[in-house]
């Protein structure tokens, strides 16, 4: 009898140690499948806002704008005049612009939060960038 105890137990190591190489296998996949590289949040497509100033009115007039955590964002000013675009981030900054269409002015928001961007002449409310 002990003979047959004795092959059985080989056995039990055998598909104990298959089902420990399987679980191990199955949690590393789901754990490559989550990807964290650090960059949690982050969208590398740049996104576009065009902002026209004409005969004193600016468009977009203040709309909420959804931006990732430190994805690339381009503002394009069209404008009659030359003027200043103010934007409520930390540090606070001035963004200038010319008269005619301009070389993007380029941002990035490295927390979440919500930020006001106007202009400041004349004083108007622009966008409203939701950084998520």
């Amino acid at each position: 009898m002990s003979g047959i105890t004795g092959a059985r137990g080989p056995r039990r190591v055998a598909s104990r140690s298959a089902l420990v190489v399987a679980l191990l296998a199955l949690v590393l996949s789901l754990a490559a499948c989550g990807g964290d590289d650090g960059k949690e949040g982050a969208d590398t497509e740049t996104k576009v806002v065009d902002i026209t100033l004409k005969d004193g009115v600016v468009t977009p007039d203040g709309g909420r704008i959804e931006v990732g955590v430190n994805q690339p964002v381009d503002l394009v000013v069209t404008s009659d005049v030359a003027g200043e675009l103010h934007l409520h981030s930390s540090p606070e900054q001035t963004l200038p612009f010319e008269a005619g269409e301009n070389d993007p002015i380029k941002l990035q928001f490295d927390r979440p939060g919500i930020i006001e961007l106007e202009l400041h002449e004349p004083a108007s409310p622009v966008a409203e960038f939701q950084v998520s």
